[in-house]
């Protein structure tokens, strides 16, 4: 007899180690694995720790032998076994990727490029699968040890096209936009006191056209499911006043009037505006039902009045604007402090209007606006009301405001805050509260009245207590005493009512807001309601506002 040999099982799932007359050279683990390797069974799965079990039976059987027994009985183990190769996915959580890993097998066959995808199939991949891949993996397989691990992408989904977004897009340049774009000099610098001739559209002109939304083609999973495209956003043309949609394109806003285009939100409207070159003595006053477009300045003592829009492409000195809409005056606001005899106001300019307001400067003007204020260089001497009051610039020597009241009913924003003169300016916010410190006043007032009257009721009832009763005087004790609870019940309401509008002002004061980006100066001052707050000390850029009854100053980070 051989002394090692390896069979297979009837079945050829298993393979037997027989060991028999082996020299104490041969009993190692090496010697046993290296004839393994020799067979025909060295693809399948070796359990090593069997050859040691076997290798430690027949140590022990031969060491229980004696001489007369001769070598001991023969070892049979199973030492190896076939296994089949194992497949496993991984579908990435928006099923849009598939990775097959697969270990191969020992002593059976691998799998061929159909099995692999006959599996995909089984756990629901069906669709974006490579082809070429698991052919090639088919044929790998067989070329590496039992046993190797490969893991592949093997299926991929196609992702949706992208949706775009409708949009709209101007074809001509607002009267806004055109005031505010400051003309280009050759030599590449700018020059912010031209700002470029203001046109008119003509009848059929075409100002805004619409870029129709374009929704992306579905895409799928590897599992065969349809991934549709996002729903693109879409976005229709505002038909504003004196525009209409071209006959000829439903998505082409067209000029249906001559006039001067403006923006408004996602369209346009052509206004039949006034357009004056200077309006000075020449001109006249003007008071117009809509939009005033001046191509040069206002000139001291003038008057603009118009239900619109007033805008300016140069300065308005000493003059006044009434508007029904915004106020742009692309250059600067020049007035002058008036003598006490040359009128009521102290200012030679006035501008009112509900809308918004922008000049790069104001001087020496009162300007009431229930909108944003905007100056981007500089506020002087000036009286300005206005919803927001902005006065910054990128530039820090800019953005200054020094004297005047200034007169924010929300939030106040500038670089410069008073003058190193401390050049006296107030921050009023007390408009802010002017409606419901009225209300307040006129609750106080009911309220005196009220306990003016209970306390003469109850003073009269006494009274009449201390007489004898009888029937007419308990009926008239009855009256006074009802009427006394109706009016400490009228009392108690009015109290409510003024507990909660002191809520609310406090609230409201404590939303509001100041933030200078540079510098703060003392003379400048704060009034919140009916309290006034003096700037003692020089401060750098900080955020203010009132906390608990009093001023609070944040640093700037």
């Amino acid at each position: 007899m051989n002394g090692l040999r390896f069979e297979a099982s009837s079945d050829g799932k298993e393979i037997h180690a027989i060991l028999i007359r082996l020299d104490e050279a041969s009993l190692s683990i090496d010697y046993l694995r290296n004839q393994f390797q020799l067979t025909e069974f060295r693809n399948f799965y070796l359990h090593e720790s069997a050859l040691l079990k076997a290798i430690a039976l027949y140590k022990g059987r031969q060491a229980n032998a004696s001489d007369d027994e001769g070598m001991p009985d023969p070892v049979d183990m199973i030492v190896a076994e076939k296994r089949q190769a194992i497949l496993s996915s991984e579908i990435s959580e928006d099923k849009m990727l598939c990775k097959l890993t697969i270990e191969t097998a020992y002593g059976a066959e691998n799998p061929k490029a159909e099995d692999l995808k006959s599996y995909l199939g089984k756990v629901g991949v069906v669709k974006g699968i490579n082809e070429n891949l698991l052919q090639a993996l088919g044929k790998k397989l067989d070329n590496v040890p039992p046993g190797t691990v490969l893991s592949e992408t093997v299926a991929e989904g196609t992702a949706p096209g992208q949706s775009r977004q409708a949009k709209l897009e101007p074809l001509v340049l607002p009267v806004q936009d055109r005031l505010m774009k400051p003309k280009l000099r050759d030599n590449g610098t700018v020059d912010m006191h031209d700002f470029g001739e203001i046109e008119m559209v003509e009848v059929g002109e075409p100002l805004m056209r619409r870029i129709p939304p374009v929704e992306g083609a579905s895409g799928f999973n590897v599992m065969g499911e349809t991934v549709p495209a996002p729903t693109p956003q879409d976005r229709k043309l505002n038909v504003g006043d004196g525009t209409e949609i071209s006959a000829k394109d439903e998505n082409l806003l067209v000029a249906a009037r001559r006039g001067v285009p403006l923006k408004i939100d996602s369209g346009m409207l052509v206004s039949d505006a006034y357009c004056v070159g200077d309006v000075d003595l020449q001109t006249g006053n003007v008071d117009f039902d809509g939009t005033v477009v001046v191509k040069g300045s206002v000139r001291e003592g003038m008057l603009v009045k118009a239900t619109g829009k007033v805008l300016i492409r140069d300065y308005l000195e000493s003059a006044t604007v009434i508007a029904g809409d915004e106020v742009v005056v692309g250059k600067g606001i020049l007035g002058r402090q008036r003598n006490d005899a040359e009128g009521e106001s102290a200012f030679s300019v006035r501008i009112e209007t509900p809308g918004p307001v922008f000049a790069n400067y104001i001087q020496y003007a009162r300007v009431v606006s229930s909108g944003k204020v905007t100056a981007a260089k500089h506020v002087m001497h000036s009286d300005i009301t206005g919803l927001e009051i902005l006065v910054t610039s990128p530039k820090k020597t800019e953005g200054k405001i020094i004297g005047g009241i200034i007169r924010p009913l929300q939030n106040l924003h500038c670089n410069t805050l008073g003058g190193p003169s401390y050049i006296p300016t107030l921050v009023d916010f007390s408009n802010r509260f002017s409606e419901q410190l009225v209300t307040l006043g006129s609750i106080g007032e009911e309220l005196g009245e009220r306990l003016n009257v209970v306390r003469g009721m109850k003073e009269a009832l006494r009274s009449i207590e201390k007489q004898n009763t009888d029937k007419d005087t308990s009926e008239q004790v009855s009256k006074i005493s009802n009427t006394i609870v109706h009016f400490e019940n009228l009392i108690k309401e009015l109290k409510e009512r003024r507990q909660t509008l002191i809520a609310e002002v406090s609230a409201i004061s404590e939303s509001l807001e100041v933030l200078v980006e540079k510098a703060l100066f003392p003379g400048v001052q704060f009034t919140f309601i009916q309290k006034s707050f003096p700037v003692k000390q020089e401060r750098d850029g900080c955020r203010i506002k009132t906390k608990d009854d009093n001023l609070a100053f944040y640093t700037l980070n």
